[in-house]
């Protein structure tokens, strides 16, 4: 099956130097520019279903990437970054740490944040129960706008990487993966065969 997944846009969040994990920052002005720029320069897969984070900056980016006229199966939580907890809309100058290494790193519940398994947990019953529906469908293709740890988790529990190369996966705004996944039915399995960046 090909699992498509795109990062959303430049945010808000990202422009004025603050955290955001559930934090529900939109657009930024530059972002949407680079978007209609990336729509133009790069071919993202049509696929059989698209999905979307159901925080704005993702939900925006699905539309300006795909359009209007491209049917969304869903919006949800399940895709949405890592919770920070009380790190959400902190300034990163006023912290002395990168709260989303202490909770996927460290997989310890502090900061009133989701921990690397909590998160994997969400996505990856999310993305089974998908790929289960595909199965049954004969649908072999699915679209997700989603949020760099999103990426970032998926490649690394699925390639596997360690928490350490997880750094080294570039996610950047409003590109992506098209992963090639091999999916068992029968024993709600995943395998990743291959992956390539969208804009490569």
């Amino acid at each position: 099956m090909k699992v498509v997944f795109i990062r959303h846009g430049r945010s808000m969040a990202n422009d004025t130097g603050v955290c955001a994990g559930w934090y529900d920052t939109p657009l930024c002005e530059k972002g949407i520019e680079e978007l209609h720029q990336h729509r133009e320069t790069y071919t993202y897969p049509k696929t059989d279903r698209y999905y979307s984070s159901d925080l704005s900056r993702a939900y925006d980016t699905f539309k300006i990437l795909y359009g209007e006229e491209t049917p969304l199966a869903e919006k949800t939580s399940a895709f949405r970054e890592m919770s920070v907890g009380d790190y959400e809309n902190v300034a990163w100058d006023a912290m002395d740490f990168n709260p989303f290494d202490e909770l996927f790193g460290n997989n310890k519940p502090v900061l009133n944040g989701e921990t690397v398994s909590q998160m994997s947990l969400r996505v990856f019953g999310k993305l089974t129960k998908i790929l289960s529906e595909m199965d049954a469908s004969n649908e072999d293709s699915v679209t997700i706008v989603c949020h760099a740890g999103v990426i970032m988790m998926v490649l690394t529990f699925l390639a596997p990487l360690s928490f350490e190369e997880r750094m080294n996966i570039e996610t950047p705004n409003g590109l992506g993966y098209v992963m090639d996944l091999e999916f068992d039915a029968m024993h709600n399995h995943i395998r990743l065969n291959s992956y390539h960046k969208v804009w490569e």
